[in-house]
């Protein structure tokens, strides 16, 4: 079933009365978030705000999401009241991610600290977050692109050598069928209390730890060491340091 198929009132409210949530459908918007954010100042009830095309989409660090119009899931999920320790909800969601598309016939897909999702070693999957607080729980944003059609021509030349498809590793999904499937494993997420067997299984999928890193901090020296662990709060430990931001990358 074709994504496009939201734009249909009934189809649209039989699939929110299956996700138990409101959805919002656009076949192009400036960003899925910046609207999903719109909606949680606004005292929204839980939302998925999902489009065919974003004409300003952003990614990690403020970098652009490009794709081609079809070619993406792009959604942001509105979850009030926040999760628990929403700061480890954001990284856990990558497991979220990997558990849905492995259930869609996807293999050995992988995470990278903090909130990239990885086949074949190169990126399919990013999560970007935005956290409000009040006297009812809070919000949280949540929005997440999948590539899932793209060919390799999609992608721009620099990008080719580290981002990757659904399709180009041979996996053929529908993005209505990925959107409730992801759905449904973010919010069983959400309502689990222990979250310790999720955080043992990122670890597991873990693209760094144990491996020599180099880690880049605005206003700060770079950083090389051994990427040690990830602690309870979602901090990647490198070396005798604990990092809540930045940029990290293999050496060697």
């Amino acid at each position: 079933m074709r994504l496009a198929l939201l734009a249909i009132p009934a189809v649209r409210s039989a699939v929110a009365l299956e996700l138990a949530r409101d959805i919002e459908y656009h076949e192009e918007i400036g960003s899925t978030q910046d609207r999903a954010r719109e909606l949680a100042a606004r005292g929204a009830a839980p939302t998925i705000v999902v489009a065919d095309e974003q004409t300003a989409g952003l990614g990690t660090k403020g970098r652009r999401w490009d794709a081609p119009r079809g070619t993406s899931l792009l959604g942001s999920w509105l979850f009030r009241p926040a999760p628990g320790e929403a700061g480890v909800f954001v990284l856990l969601a990558g497991v979220a991610i990997a558990r849905a598309l492995e259930g869609l016939g996807a293999h050995d897909v992988l995470l990278k600290w903090p909130n990239d999702v990885e086949l074949g070693h190169k990126k399919v999957a990013g999560v970007l977050a935005h956290a409000t607080t009040d006297g009812e729980g809070g919000s949280l944003v949540l929005g997440i692109g999948v590539n899932v059609h793209q060919r390799t021509s999609d992608f721009s030349a620099p990008l080719r050598a580290t981002a990757t498809s659904l399709a180009i590793t041979g996996t053929m999904v529908d993005r209505l069928s990925l959107l409730a499937v992801l759905s449904a494993e973010l919010d069983r997420l959400a309502v689990d209390s222990d979250r310790s067997p999720v955080l043992a299984e990122w670890r597991r999928r873990a693209t760094l730890l144990g491996r020599e890193v180099e880690v880049t901090r605005e206003g700060a020296p770079a950083l090389r060491g051994i990427a040690r662990d990830v602690a309870e709060d979602g901090a990647l430990l490198v070396g005798g340091e604990r990092i809540v931001a930045g940029e990290v990358r293999l050496v060697g």
